[in-house]
């Protein structure tokens, strides 16, 4: 790798790997901090806790790995690449079945409903939030186990057709259906139809509080119109993320160093976009990071 590339990333590493471990670190205390509260929501602050203490733990993964790759540490020891990618898909699956558990979350409080089924199914999901969030860790490690064993690391024997980070990473075809189908599309399409669900009834709810002559203010308004931005945007991030995942692995696409630079940046910035959403899409934890900065 050329030395005004590795400055370049080096100098990229700093700003985001800073920025992101210092959001989440943050959001990891207040809600901790909010969990204790008696008067705020458990459920919803216990959640932003673990998800903040995922982002927070593979926001220093990411460091960690950018180092190693940036100076082809890699290429010394295979194994220790192959742990680094468990450890990162892990945490990044993890991730990713939070963002699910937190829309499902916030679907079952907008979306109100008389009928008895639907009131068990949201009363069941409240009280196994825990056991789903602990379940969703064990599951993600199952599905990427396999990557420790079935990893093949190559150094490039050919400069001229070799990748922007010095050698060739082959993964198990089945590894890649499987952590693909489980580890993102499912909990993807979870995410998306919750959003859905959440979206329409806060429309459905705007409209209402329209036609209706009192009780609308504006931050009533600002409120709603607040959450359903945060949910797309929320969703859009979760999409644009698996895509690129899903780019970085086809090889033969990214062998300019400029567009490798481009998808490790993009996937670098993973952790703090969540970190940022979660903070502007929260008033009170905005105005609690306002008042500690």
């Amino acid at each position: 790798m050329k030395l005004e590339l590795k400055i370049t990333r080096l100098v990229i590493l700093v700003i985001t790997g800073l920025t992101g471990t210092f959001i989440n670190s943050i959001i990891v205390v207040l809600n901790f901090r909010f969990w204790r509260d008696v008067t705020t929501s458990k459920s919803y602050n216990r959640l932003l806790f673990v998800i903040g203490l995922t982002n927070t733990i593979l926001q220093v993964h990411m460091i960690f790995d950018a180092i190693l790759e940036t100076f082809s540490l890699y290429l010394l020891q295979e194994n220790l690449f192959s742990y680094m990618l468990f450890f990162g898909f892990t945490l990044i699956d993890v991730n990713v079945w939070n963002t699910t558990w937190l829309s499902l979350l916030c679907c079952v409080r907008l979306v109100n409903s008389s009928y008895c089924f639907y009131l068990k199914i949201k009363a069941k999901f409240f009280s196994s939030l825990p056991l789903l969030i602990v379940g969703s860790v064990l599951f993600a490690v199952a599905i990427n186990l396999p990557i420790i064993w079935t990893t093949k690391l190559h150094r490039a024997t050919n400069i001229t057709d070799s990748p922007a980070s010095g050698y060739f990473i082959i993964l198990d075809a089945y590894y890649i259906i499987c952590s693909s189908l489980f580890g993102f599309t499912v909990p993807f399409c979870m995410t998306c139809v919750s959003i859905g669900f959440s979206i329409s009834t806060l429309l459905g709810h705007i409209r209402r509080m329209e036609r209706s002559d009192s009780q609308l203010t504006s931050a009533q308004l600002q409120g709603h119109y607040r959450a359903v931005k945060t949910m797309v945007i929320r969703g859009l991030l979760d999409f644009s993320f698996f895509f690129i995942i899903v780019l970085g692995a086809s090889v033969p696409l990214i062998l300019n160093s400029t567009a490798y630079t481009c998808l490790w940046l993009a996937v670098l910035m993973y952790p703090t976009s969540q970190a940022f959403i979660l903070v502007f899409g929260n008033p009170k934890l905005k105005s609690a990071v306002y008042g500690l900065m």
